[in-house]
């Protein structure tokens, strides 16, 4: 009975261990790179915005963008951060996965995949070229050489 009271004597003694931040999907990433436009690292409202329509999601307001905003702006900072937006776009896609198929027709490409492209195609002509190409596998982790 001592040692235990000790071992939770010393447990509570201890700084909280440090929980490993979630992984983020590459191409959300690159989602909200491409949409963060003034390269902040943070989503102002209008960035959002921009990122909701280009996610599919019919956003005829600010006003229903700041609402999206404000439930997961978790720190409060009236900005959306890379993991704030990685949990909209998870429950964007749990959402619209558990929706009737006729309902919602599928796209022929994800948005995603349409965001991530457009943050490699450096010089907009919709085409990746070469080194666009080996910079994209380089950002995913691909030694390409």
């Amino acid at each position: 009975a001592k040692l235990v009271k000790e071992l939770k004597a010393f447990l509570a003694s201890q700084p909280a261990a440090a929980t490993p931040a979630p992984t983020v999907d590459p191409l959300v990433s690159a989602a909200f790179a491409t949409f963060d436009a003034n390269k902040t690292g943070l989503l102002s409202v209008r960035e959002l915005h921009a990122a909701l329509g280009h996610l599919g999601l019919d956003v005829q307001s600010s006003a229903e963008t700041r609402q999206i905003m404000n439930k997961y702006d978790t720190d409060g900072d009236r900005k959306m951060s890379l993991d704030e937006f990685a949990k909209l776009v998870k429950e964007l896609k749990a959402f619209l996965a558990s929706q009737p198929a006729a309902a919602t027709p599928a796209p022929t490409v994800d948005p995603l995949v349409s965001a991530a492209f457009a943050t490699f195609d450096a010089n907009k002509t919709g085409l990746l070229s070469v080194r666009e190409l080996h910079a994209a596998l380089g950002h995913l982790g691909l030694d390409v050489q």
